[in-house]
């Protein structure tokens, strides 16, 4: 076997571990293993399982370092395992479950996508989509949790690489349960603020600011980016919002960012990927253009450095500066052209 022909097969055959991962977290394994180690049979119990089965798939996630085997029958979380317990400081469950759940069928029509250059059939996206998560309480509890997830981290390394501290009232827009305003105000203990988002975010949202010790200082406000931002603030933050969407659609939100802040004389910071230029065969390359894949099959699209400046433009903005976050993330400074 060549060099190429293998690792073209290690690539193929990996194709059953986010599945084994999100499997592990709808089952719940992480959340009874957090306290000791335990066999088949009494997991089973505890999550509901087959224990024939369950002690098979247990001996599957020892393989790729979720849980480790023991020798004595009994399996343990490893240290990438305990980021599935929802208690967990990094949890990464509800992301887990985002994909297995709601983005990995998608995929096996990512052929279609190509070939007629539009989302495949099934694929509920744009206002539709958003829409559909007020009517559905499941999807919608595992999306905005994947959502808490990823803000955790990148919001996180945002007021570590910028300075909020000076803002006095920030506006999340398209927020969900608020994790971002969360981060920001308490890197801002002077500044209040409030989350903009669709009804299906607003008990979570709730929930959340009192977790994050912030519900004196922050409100969530029913409402869409599409139509006109009609709550005050000196900074508008945007995190994965303008990927969500195609060109049009994103062009029609930063106009009412935009307008917004002309109107009450507000920085605007998205935080979103950059793609690369020139894509190379890298682990950090591969990461970002998963990310595109992802939002073509939402009709939505990450981008460049200069398309981000066209599309701000739309807005009358102007991106003045970026700062580097992880995995190809950056804040993105933008300002009212003068």
């Amino acid at each position: 076997m060549s060099e190429a022909q293998a690792a073209l097969r290690a690539r193929i055959a990996a194709y059953w571990q986010p599945h084994a991962i999100s499997a592990a977290a709808q089952l719940g394994l992480a959340d009874a293993l957090a306290d000791d180690a335990l066999d088949a049979e009494t997991l089973a119990a505890k999550v509901g399982a087959d224990a024939g089965a369950l002690g098979r798939f247990l001996r599957a996630l020892s393989s790729i370092d979720i849980v480790s085997d023991r020798g004595d029958g009994t399996y343990a979380l490893t240290e990438m395992g305990q980021r599935l317990r929802s208690d967990h400081a990094e949890s990464l469950k509800g992301m887990a479950l985002h994909v297995g759940t709601q983005l990995s069928p998608a995929f096996a029509s990512l052929a279609e996508c190509v070939k007629h250059g539009r989302p495949p059939e099934g694929i509920a996206y744009g206002t539709q989509g958003f829409a559909d998560l007020n009517h559905d309480a499941a999807a919608a509890a595992v999306f905005n949790q994947a959502m808490v997830d990823s803000s955790r981290r990148f919001a996180g390394e945002a007021v570590t690489a910028y300075d909020v501290s000076g803002f006095s009232r920030i506006g999340d827009i398209g927020g969900g349960h608020g994790r971002v305003l969360a981060e920001f105000l308490n890197a801002a203990p002077g500044a209040t603020g409030f989350v903009l988002d669709l009804d299906h975010a607003a008990a979570g949202a709730a929930t959340l600011f009192a977790e994050q010790g912030v519900e004196g200082r922050a409100e969530f406000v029913s409402g869409s980016f599409f139509e006109e931002i009609t709550e005050a603030a000196d900074c508008y933050v945007l995190k994965y919002i303008l990927h969500d969407w195609d060109d049009e659609h994103a062009r029609r939100i930063v106009e009412r960012v935009g307008a917004a802040a002309r109107r009450f004389v507000a920085k605007v910071l998205l935080i979103e990927r950059i793609l690369p230029e020139r894509v190379e065969a890298r682990v950090d390359h591969a990461f970002a253009m998963y990310g595109d894949m992802t939002m073509m099959l939402w009709n939505g699209a990450e981008r460049t450095e200069q398309q981000f400046r066209d599309l701000l433009a739309a807005g009358d903005l102007v991106l003045t500066r970026t700062a580097a976050l992880s995995d190809n993330h950056y804040v993105i400074e933008a300002l009212p052209r003068d």
